[in-house]
């Protein structure tokens, strides 16, 4: 197929790149009458021209001699950072990486203002992110069609695994552009793509394969160029790596200008949401909460974190979870799937073979318990303090913060989890219903996703 009327929605015009270079070029500039210390670099997509069109994303480098401390080029890039955002009159954030950064947002540009060390040798960096240079360097000599690259990012985009942030756990746009240098151009790259298999392995030279798969246990291994100790596939999750690898099967077998569209999911009407979750025969929960002010990283890698939790401690209660996710707008959901939601009020906990050393403490830990014996091994009935899921959950939310953060609740999610709405039972389509349009989309996305 052509990729002409792809890459004319989606290449920057000369007016876009106009605008871009005047932007940069006039803030390098006012950088170095600011500073004779830092050496500014623009690195990422705009360094590289594989940039989207309408992105106005920018990474700027502030790059200090490897003389000075850490602590030093924290506290002298944020100065200059924070002055070179106060001088073009716009506004920041603190971020962080392996070191604190700021995003600015100067007019209707967004722009990453990163602190790293000059380096002149990359195996003999200083911090993760001196590593970024380089890689600039190793694209500008090496990719031959920065084009291709663009269709990649879109496809990958449109197809929802963009992204090496905490919210997407997807491909980032120097994996895209390895990818492209490596298989030469879009279509060979999803031919290639369409046949992976978890715990994909790419190099652009040979290795110990055995050895290489034992040290990243990752869905995609990518050894970076630049740093062999390095895998640029990391961030991708399982979802991602087979959300995209599904893409490639499909755009391989039809080939279409739809798989470069972001595609919007009218949600499920009260009536057919109510007949699908019924058929399923199990039990359905919502969580709802204000989402807190956090950056979205923490706020992603928080939520998941409680996700995980919650699962546990259901689990450890008796219920089964069948599946489990969550979503972010204004707002923060939880939803569970419960296969299993009431139990019994007892239930038994086989303990130690009758002939253990360890059989007379087991005894002792629950002499007030009933105890019999079963094929040889010591059992005891206890009885469960929750019997229902939706029981359980109420009570949880109601523990002193000091309790939930024991339990695994992340600190920044503990003060609005206390305040949240619980839908479940017969009250789950209501939660649903009075959500926001995105997550009913979100949520129908989620319900009939098949990623094979």
């Amino acid at each position: 197929m052509s990729f002409k009327g792809i890459l004319k929605r989606i290449k920057p015009t000369k007016r876009e790149k106009k605008q871009m270079k005047k932007f940069t070029d006039n803030l390098i500039k006012k950088i170095k009458k600011m500073t004779k210390e830092a050496k500014p670099l623009v690195c990422g997509s705009i360094a590289k021209n594989t940039w989207i069109s309408k992105n106005k994303e920018i990474d700027l480098f502030l790059l200090y001699p490897s003389s000075i401390s850490k602590k030093e080029l924290e506290k002298r890039g944020l100065e200059l950072a924070k002055k070179i955002v106060k001088e073009s009159k716009g506004r920041y954030e603190i971020a962080f990486s392996e070191h604190p950064y700021l995003r600015a947002y100067i007019k209707d540009f967004e722009i990453d203002i990163v602190p790293c060390y000059s380096i002149k040798d990359p195996e003999k960096i200083k911090s993760a992110v001196d590593r970024t240079p380089f890689h600039v360097k190793f694209v500008q000599k090496n990719l031959k069609k920065p084009d291709d690259v663009r269709l990649l990012k879109q496809f990958c985009i449109a197809n929802k695994c963009y992204g090496a942030d905490a919210k997407n756990q997807g491909f980032s746009g120097y994996l895209c552009e390895l990818l492209i240098i490596k298989y030469k151009d879009f279509m060979n790259c999803v031919k290639e793509a369409s046949k992976w298999r978890a715990g994909e392995l790419i190099s652009f030279t040979q290795l110990d394969k055995k050895s290489t798969l034992k040290k990243f246990k990752t869905p995609l291994i990518f050894i970076d160029p630049v740093d062999k100790n390095r895998n640029v596939g990391a961030a991708v999750s399982v979802e991602s790596f087979y959300r995209f690898v599904k893409a490639c099967k499909d755009f391989i077998e039809n080939p279409s200008s739809k798989f470069f569209l972001l595609r919007k999911t009218e949600p499920y009407s009260s009536k057919t949401l109510f007949k699908r979750i019924k058929k399923r025969g199990t039990s359905w929960y919502l969580l709802k909460f204000k989402k807190p002010k956090i950056l979205e990283d923490v706020l992603y890698s928080q939520m998941r974190r409680c996700k995980k939790a919650l699962d546990r401690l259901l689990t450890e209660n008796g219920f089964r979870v069948l599946r489990s996710t969550f979503y972010c707008n204004a707002d923060c959901f939880l939803i569970y799937e419960m296969e299993i939601s009431h139990v019994s009020k007892v239930t038994k906990h086989v303990g130690p073979n009758v002939y253990s050393k360890h059989a007379e403490r087991f005894l002792k830990h629950y002499r007030e318990n009933k105890t019999f014996i079963e094929n040889d091994n010591w059992v005891v009935e206890i009885e469960r303090e929750f019997t229902f899921a939706l029981q359980f959950l109420r009570n949880l939310i109601k523990k002193s913060e000091k309790e939930l953060l024991k339990k695994g609740i992340p600190s920044k999610i503990v003060p609005k989890i206390k305040k949240c709405n619980i839908y479940g039972d017969n009250n789950f389509l209501k939660g649903i219903n009075n959500s926001p349009k995105e997550f009913k989309s979100f949520f129908r996305e989620w319900f009939e996703e098949d990623l094979f």
